[in-house]
């Protein structure tokens, strides 16, 4: 992902306009091919992090695009797996070598043995310290020098990369631009025009799997998904914005026409800025098409249910059409459970905040069909100290896991 450095776009009024690059641009494709070739090449021969930057900084050289181009460096490096590939444990290592240069100190930068010039005083250098560490490890001075800060990034060796072509990345240039917009964004609204329930589904599974507060409002054929942004949270704001961004792509996923809006902080005063992106921008997802992520919580749930499914009366199965609030907006639940006469759903929350969660809750008391049931996360509450203790409505707190006991009982109580 970019950095606040890296970031291009421009100020139009109170429009913030980021500045996409054409993917076909010969002039780019060049530079970012061969800066392609580099990477490929560090990992082939095992070049260490700190030779490939050196390497990628000489492709960008004086490119008019030069920032554009430090983009693509930051995201190659980003695709990149390094390790570290030192002989002896660096961490242990220096500190057997710092405690014998404590002992034989102090150390002189270099010792002049040469016979005009020759160190009456013996002074110890660092070599001496190498030399007598080797010793006592049985290896050579070379091995420990080599071996001494292996672990620091620079040192670390390049060992794989996710491969991309040119063009591809050109393409994910543009969408980092973005997301680097809405990693400190306040409210997002993407709109969709007539999306198909599938798409929906999908779309609605992303923000549960970036755990993102969200709710659904429709206006006729249109229908809004309004997601609170990282500025709204008082903790943990730098992983929620994470999650924002990581959610973007999965928007031009959508097949229907859509938009996305949001308010985002710009320069050092923060003055707030109205982002619009559209599907006529033409960007391109790097997600693959292959259906709805699912949360980790979402996951541990179903494998226990099935665990007791034999015993229980209750069947569980995805839920696959949102819930209308009486018009004033719509909600996907995870499950649908159903006894044979009987049904009730069960919505599992990621982030949330106290009045987000009370204005869910009220919503469903005062327009949902009344059997639904809301497992909530203690660990991801936006602030220290919210409790949800006295909060209205069934709702089933936990920790890592939705426990089955308690959602079966809440069925029981809220099943229609």
């Amino acid at each position: 992902m970019l950095t606040g450095d890296l970031v291009r776009a421009r100020v139009r009024g109170r429009e913030l306009l980021p500045q996409f690059v054409d993917a076909e641009r010969a002039d780019l494709l060049e530079p970012v091919a061969e800066m392609v070739d580099v990477t490929a090449m560090a990992v082939d021969e095992g070049q260490t992090l700190g030779e490939l930057e050196e390497a990628l900084d000489a492709c960008i050289g004086d490119h008019r695009s030069h920032k554009v181009l430090r983009g693509i460096r930051k995201l190659l490096l980003d695709r990149c797996d390094v390790e570290v590939d030192a002989p002896l444990p660096p961490v242990e290592l220096r500190a057997r070598v710092f405690a014998l240069a404590r002992e034989m100190g102090p150390l002189a930068l270099e010792r002049d043995d040469t016979p005009d010039h020759h160190d009456a005083l013996h002074r110890t250098t660092a070599s001496d310290v190498f030399a007598r560490v080797a010793a006592e490890l049985d290896t050579t001075a070379a091995v420990v020098s080599g071996s001494l800060y292996g672990d620091l990034k620079q040192a670390q060796v390049v060992r794989a990369w996710r491969a991309i072509e040119p063009q591809a990345l050109l393409h994910r240039y543009n969408v980092a631009l973005v997301q680097a917009l809405l990693l400190k964004a306040h409210e997002v609204r993407v709109s969709l025009h007539a999306p198909s329930v599938p798409r929906l589904r999908q779309l609605l599974r992303f923000a549960k799997f970036h755990q993102l507060m969200h709710r659904v409002e429709r206006d006729d054929d249109v229908l809004v998904l309004v997601l609170d942004g990282p500025a709204s949270l008082l903790q943990q704001s730098t992983r929620y914005g994470l999650n924002l961004a990581g959610f973007f792509p999965a928007v031009l996923l959508q097949e229907c026409a859509w938009s996305v809006q949001a308010e985002v902080p710009w320069t050092k005063a923060r003055h707030v800025k109205a982002l619009e992106i559209t599907h006529e921008a033409g960007l391109v997802s790097h997600y693959a098409d292959t259906g709805a992520y699912t949360a980790r919580e979402v996951t541990w749930f179903e494998e226990r249910w099935e665990a007791q499914a034999a015993t229980s009366p209750w069947t569980m199965r995805p839920a696959t059409a949102p819930i209308d609030l009486g018009g004033r907006g719509v909600i996907l639940p995870d499950f649908t459970f159903t006894d044979g006469t009987r049904t009730a759903h069960l919505e599992i929350v990621g982030f949330w905040r106290r009045d987000w969660l009370e204005r869910r809750i009220d919503g469903l008391v005062r327009h949902g069909p009344g059997n639904l049931v809301l497992a909530v996360s203690r660990k991801l509450a936006a602030a220290h100290g919210e409790a949800l203790d006295d909060v209205p409505g069934e709702v089933i707190p936990f920790a890592q896991v939705v426990p089955v006991k308690d959602v079966v009982a809440a069925l029981e109580r809220v099943a229609r």
